[in-house]
């Protein structure tokens, strides 16, 4: 397992995704109150500053090269397909995978998750911009798809710290990357 420290721009995308992406779930309820609530506006700006995080996250991602890089990193690539089935076959014999950066399962949980944030912001943006059309097939189909991905942040939070914390009593303590200084 990769264990690098993450530059403090890199571990400031990672932790405002994690924090305003939680709390925009855990505000989720609030916003079926109304387009016009305090509960709803709360949702609202939360989910926006998640859709700055992650379009940051897809920016460096795109962008630029090194830890937050794209290249080579997709889960439509077989390869990836491949070392995470590795993966999973060491998982039930348990035994923890050590891949590198972005690799095996834990890659395409990280993008996957990445997806899951993106369209939740999207989505969301969608439903507020598309208010006054409630009831149309458009609007009824993005307030569907934002409640499918809703049901989906707890697995991934699941399978994301659940990671962390197996290699954590495993004595690899990856949750450092996103803590400790970046010694470049």
């Amino acid at each position: 397992m990769n264990t690098e420290t993450y530059s403090r721009s890199s571990q400031l995308i990672h932790w405002g995704l994690a924090l305003f992406g939680i709390a925009a779930w855990l505000t989720g309820e609030n916003a079926d109150d109304g387009f016009n609530t305090n509960g709803f506006l709360l949702h609202l700006y939360l989910g926006l500053a998640v859709l700055v995080f992650v379009l940051t996250r897809f920016g460096a991602g795109i962008f630029t090269r090194g830890k937050l890089s794209f290249q080579g990193w997709t889960i439509f690539n077989k390869h990836q397909w491949r070392l995470a089935v590795q993966d999973v076959g060491q998982l039930v014999r348990f035994k923890l995978p050590h891949r590198k950066i972005h690799e095996g399962i834990a890659g395409l949980v990280q993008f996957a998750g990445l997806l899951l944030f993106l369209w939740m912001a999207v989505s969301g943006t969608l439903i507020f911009l598309l208010q006054n059309s409630t009831g149309s097939a458009v609007f009824e189909a993005f307030e569907e798809g934002h409640e499918v991905g809703e049901a989906l942040i707890p697995l991934f939070l699941i399978l994301h710290v659940g990671a962390v914390l197996i290699h954590s009593l495993a004595g690899e303590h990856v949750w450092k990357s996103m803590v400790k200084k970046d010694a470049s």
